[in-house]
């Protein structure tokens, strides 16, 4: 969940004026349907989905942040995915739009339609469909276990520690959570296995999964240090809690978010008198931490969903979602690339809004 400066702080229309109230109705809609599954000895495994996503709102009161009211973010291609966009529209009051597809500096893929922002008036009815299909790569389980044991913190370059490792103001890494990484680093050694290992762990044992609806958005987005102190967190929480501990001992590391397909899911979401209705299906929004290791490159880390997952539910609807083979599993691709937040208040910002982009919880035992 970086955004150009045109869309900075990832502040598009529709997510703006969610927030601000100018919403006489928005519609949500997106879906995604499993169609075939392909596999041999020589190839690997692909999936084809068919992902739909519809915006539809009427426009009433302050018409003056609506700049990019024409543009909506879509799967991106990626080295595990190959997206096909079978058909675009944006429609404003009737006239339809033709829409042409953009990358900003991370590679989030942004549909941009053709009319002006400034043809969208107070009372205008406005809808963005997208209709593609994704083709994706089975997930490549040959990262080696040994080199990840034998890489050291020594070996991670500098280029890549200035730019996902620094304490920026694009990744503020508060003295709590410095405090904290530290000091689980130094009980472990300066292999990145060993870190990588003991921040998961500590969060297993220490950030509680707000398993109900209602408890998810009692707590509401969180910073680091607020997960920390709450004790509590979901998928993004969570990730965004392990990316920051691994920045502070120099490990590379950000964030990605995307989409567990999952065929019989759906969720729904009704807010603000009927105003705000979001509707999801097939797809259950998920968000993981990618980190960089000598010698084998960039992985995934999800400290949420993976395979082997204990759950222990604890009370007040939360559970404790635990690893008995420690950090192995968590080191595969569950989930469709959807979008790569540059900074820590871009992915803040977007999951305050998350409704209007389609970034709804669907979580189920462990997921989201």
């Amino acid at each position: 969940m970086g955004i150009t400066e045109g869309r900075k702080e990832m502040k598009s229309a529709f997510q703006k004026i969610a927030c601000l109230g100018a919403i006489f109705a928005l519609m949500v809609a997106s879906s995604l349907f499993h169609s075939t599954s392909l596999g041999s000895d020589s190839a690997p495994a692909i999936a084809c989905y068919r992902y739909s996503c519809n915006f539809t709102f009427v426009v009433q009161g302050d018409i003056s942040d609506l700049r990019d009211v024409n543009q909506v973010m879509v799967f991106p291609n990626a080295t595990r995915q190959y997206v096909f966009i079978e058909e675009a529209k944006g429609i404003v009051d009737n006239v339809e739009y033709r829409g042409s597809l953009i990358l900003d500096e991370q590679g989030n893929a942004i549909l941009s339609f053709d009319f002006p922002p400034d043809i969208v008036r107070s009372q205008s009815v406005v809808t963005l469909y997208v209709k593609a299909t994704i083709i994706q790569r089975a997930s490549d389980s040959s990262v080696s276990i040994d080199e990840l044991k034998r890489a050291l913190l020594s070996e991670v370059p500098l280029s890549l520690v200035e730019r996902y490792a620094d304490n920026s103001t694009a990744w503020p890494i508060s003295s709590t959570i410095q405090g904290l990484a530290l000091s689980l680093g130094r009980e472990r050694g300066e292999t990145c296995y060993d870190l990588l290992s003991t921040f998961s762990k500590w969060i297993e044992e220490r950030v509680a999964y707000p398993l109900k609806q209602g408890v998810r958005e009692l707590i509401g987005p969180q910073y680091p240090d607020e997960t920390y102190e709450s004790g509590v967190g979901d998928c993004d929480d969570r990730s965004i809690l392990f990316t920051t501990m691994c920045r502070v001992v120099g490990i590379p590391s950000f964030i990605q978010v995307g989409g567990i397909p999952k065929p019989s899911y759906q969720y729904e979401e009704d807010l603000y008198s009927g105003n705000y209705v979001y509707k999801s299906k097939g797809i259950a929004w998920h968000a993981w931490s990618m980190v960089y290791v000598p010698r084998v490159g960039w992985i995934p880390v999800d400290t949420t969903y993976f395979s082997g997952a204990v759950v222990e539910e604890a009370s007040g609807g939360l559970c404790y979602i635990k690893s008995p083979e420690g950090l192995d599993p968590k080191n595969n691709f569950v989930g469709l690339l959807y979008s790569q937040p540059h900074n820590l208040r871009e992915l803040h910002v977007s999951k305050v809004r998350r409704g209007s982009e389609g970034m709804g919880e669907g979580c189920e035992g462990g997921e989201g």
